[in-house]
């Protein structure tokens, strides 16, 4: 669970803040209203169109994520951010790295605008929001799913000098140790840094078959430093840093809707564990050329190292009451991964043929390499409560060297054009295309992706707009003897949306409304089918259909009363799609909601004091292609309170106490595959737990 003198000594400290102080405190305007003028409001983004918009020039819906909420909520994961977004889902979290779903469709991660390598929990301490890009986002990105992509944005240097320090302590011997430090190096500010340092460790509230508890440390470091050689020239550079080393723990077993052995029952073996390395160096130049065009350029080189030592349990063997044998093999994996990113935008603002255009063009790089060094093990069967033996390697045959390596390596190349053309205050109109090719082992792959949109304005703080947008995947070539079209190169998969939708900024431009119809189509999903002379054949025949509608809302309901909050209704099935021999057609995608929504409030009881509400519903859902085993729905209720001690004109100390799932409501997280009897590697939902943390802010 936790260290009880530790929290009760951190909660002691949060708690008498208010109280030690409260006739000596001084309201400071100023103070107060520091990360809440907006009421977690953003009123512009970077992610949709590269290019300086507001929402309501926006033609698709962008949620952003700001660090008040990020915060407030003390998240230490993508999965705690990304659920205040209601079109977001959560997948299914073994080999310890976390996977969503953004209207259905499989999501991919950009940092700072860049694809980004994201198979291990990401580094929140670094990012100062993130941006939730829904529909195609093929003209700007290349390569991605039809549902849209998450922007983590990093922190940036600041002019001023700022120092944030934080401690945390938790449930389950929780505890996270932030230092976030800003400012400029030199008298003219012309050099500014910014270094975020981070250490975590927790326990988790699972136990293996021994009784030995899942761990976890990570730590966090980062460095961004800012130059401007001039008013028109600025160089930015980054380094980051993550390790994180944990035990296993794929999931909880379920049969016939019930959790086997008991929802703390780890069924992985209790020497399991899976360590991580991400470096990410690199940098941007942004540039004004002339009055009318900016350039803005840069790389990042990524490097990801992943040990990964697992059993991979079976549990065909054990029974619903939990008794029988679990069969453990696995192996001790050593994953590479390199993605280096480099880019160039041109933008240019001016007026021809009596119009105004911001015009975008620009060109990006992915370089893709992996390699990976596995050493299998010999299979063991053990009783659930029992511990598993040592692991031992396979022997190496001729055909079965073990360990055994392998390579792969790709480069895409995209360039693109974008012109956002306003004709008056009430029309403006969206129109690029972008071509994409991707070279693997001397084969090509290409793409044209275009994107269409039209918006209107009926008065100055609304929009309404129409959009027709195009995605792409590639997906390599047929691959196997069995196939009559082994080797044959397949076509990307497409995906096309059409979205209506419509943006408001009410209350004095205090609170954002924004709502959408959409419908996205994807087709070219490989479709396998029988033959009659034992042969197989792989087409591209499978289609998939998600419509839905999407509201939300941020920003201010009352001067005491902020918001943000976000609901979904998604129709998703699979229109055509067959694998393994099994027909899927009409059935849903795993861990799909048809209603989904999420709401954190926060309401300012005096000038020093808040209290935050915060809620998750997600609907029924299926855990498989099948539709053969079904999640409940729930609702999960999160409260918190802050309070701000201001100790003089510079120096804020923040206390703050965070309840999780105030009603210990039980629940299945993402994540299911067949096994025997029932369905393994499913998450489930921690019950209640508590965070207190102390913040000093300069």
């Amino acid at each position: 669970m936790f260290s009880k003198t530790q929290l009760a000594l951190l909660i002691g400290a949060v708690l008498t803040v208010p109280a030690a102080y409260a006739e000596t405190t001084q309201v400071d305007e100023h103070m107060v209203v520091t990360g809440r003028d907006h009421g977690y409001k953003a009123d512009t983004n970077t992610t949709a169109m590269k290019i300086e918009a507001t929402q309501l020039e926006t033609p698709g819906q962008v949620t952003v994520i700001d660090e008040q909420i990020i915060d407030e909520q003390r998240a230490s994961t993508l999965g705690d951010v990304l659920a205040n977004d209601a079109s977001i889902a959560a997948g299914g979290d073994s080999r310890n790295r976390e996977r969503f779903s953004l209207r259905g469709f499989d999501l991919e991660v950009l940092r700072d605008g860049r694809k980004h390598w994201s198979h291990y929990k990401q580094p929140i301490e670094l990012l100062e929001r993130v941006e939730i890009l829904k529909g195609p986002s093929g003209l700007l990105y290349g390569t991605s799913a039809p549902g849209g992509m998450v922007n983590m944005v990093s922190k940036k240097p600041t002019y001023e000098t700022q120092v944030n320090v934080s401690q945390d302590i938790g449930s389950n011997n929780h505890s996270r140790t932030v230092a976030d430090i800003s400012g400029a190096l030199n008298e003219d500010k012309t050099l500014r840094a910014r270094a975020v340092l981070s250490k975590m460790t927790e326990d988790s509230w699972r136990k293996y078959g021994d009784g030995s508890t899942h761990s976890t440390e990570r730590f966090v470091g980062g460095l961004f430093v800012d130059y401007d050689f001039n008013d028109d020239v600025t160089l930015s550079v980054h380094y980051d840093n993550t390790h994180d080393k944990g035990s296993v723990d794929s999931g909880a077993f379920v049969v016939d809707g019930k959790v086997v052995n008991g929802r703390e029952h780890i069924w992985d073996a209790q020497w399991s564990t899976i360590e991580n390395r991400s470096e990410n160096i690199g940098f941007d130049v942004n540039a004004q050329i002339t009055d009318a065009w900016a350039v803005t350029t840069g790389f990042n080189y990524q490097d990801f190292n992943r040990q990964d030592i697992e059993s991979f349990p079976s549990l065909s063997a054990v029974n619903p009451d939990g008794t029988g044998s679990v069969t453990h093999g696995g192996s001790d994996r050593k994953d590479h991964w390199v993605h280096q990113t480099g880019y160039v935008d041109f933008v240019g603002n001016f007026d021809a043929l009596g119009v105004s255009h911001q015009m975008l063009v620009g060109a990006n790089w992915l370089g893709y390499s992996y390699d990976r060094d596995q050493m299998s093990f010999n299979k063991v069967s053990t009783d659930p409560s029992e511990p598993v033996p040592t692991p031992t390697p396979k022997p190496s045959t001729g055909k079965k060297p073990n360990p055994s390596q392998s390579h792969s390596n790709s480069d895409s190349y995209g360039v693109y054009v974008q012109d956002m053309i306003t004709f008056n205050d009430q029309w403006q109109a969206l129109a690029g295309a972008r071509f994409d090719e991707t070279r693997s082992s001397g084969r090509k792959d290409n793409a044209l992706s275009p994107k269409l949109a039209v918006i209107y304005h009926p008065a100055e703080n609304g929009s309404l707009y129409l959009t027709y947008s195009e995605s792409f995947e590639h997906q390599g070539e047929v691959s196997g003897s069995e196939y009559v079209n082994d080797g044959q190169q397949l076509d990307p998969r497409r995906g096309k949306l059409y979205e209506f939708g419509t943006k408001w900024n009410l209350l004095d431009d205090s609170l954002y409304l924004t709502g959408a119809l959409f419908d996205i189509t994807e087709e070219g999903r490989t479709f396998v089918e029988e033959l009659s002379n034992g042969m197989k054949d792989m087409t591209q025949a499978g289609e998939q259909n998600h419509r839905g509608v999407e509201v939300s809302a941020q920003g201010f309901i009352t001067e005491k009363l902020s918001l943000s909050a976000s609901a979904m209704y998604l129709n998703a099935e699979y229109v055509k799609y067959q694998s393994r021999g099994t027909d899927y057609s009409g059935n849903r995608p795993a861990d799909v909601p048809e209603y989904s929504a999420s709401v954190w409030t926060r309401y300012s009881i005096d000038n020093n004091t808040d209290a935050n509400l915060g809620a998750v519903y997600v609907g029924e859902r299926f855990g498989d292609a099948a539709n053969t085993f079904q999640k409940d729905s729930y609702t999960r209720v999160d409260l918190g309170v802050a309070h701000t001690y201001k100790y003089d004109e510079k120096l804020d100390i923040i206390g703050r106490l965070n309840v999780e799932n105030v009603f210990d409501t039980e629940y299945f997280g993402g994540g299911g595959s067949k096994d025997g009897e029932g369905y393994k590697n499913v998450v489930v939902g921690e019950g209640r737990n508590f965070m207190a943390s102390i913040q000093f802010r300069y």
